[in-house]
């Protein structure tokens, strides 16, 4: 079953998005820092969706929002 990576660190190089790649079964990865350009063509050439520079609080849930 594909799933989400999440990440929260500065940056995403080639030898974590290698890492990554190699888990299998990763529809996207999304973290708080960047991703470098080779990681980003690395996740292009095995379709794997990504987004970065997600603020800190898009991660974090209020009460008011779990209504």
């Amino acid at each position: 079953m594909p799933y989400i990576e999440v990440k929260t660190r500065k940056k995403i190089g080639l030898t974590l998005a290698k890492k990554i790649v190699n888990k299998g079964n990763i529809s996207a990865v999304l973290t708080t820092g960047e991703i470098t350009d080779k990681a980003k063509k690395l996740f292009d050439e095995n379709d794997i969706a990504y987004a970065e520079n997600i603020p800190d609080r898009e991660f974090m849930t209020c009460e008011s929002e779990e209504d």
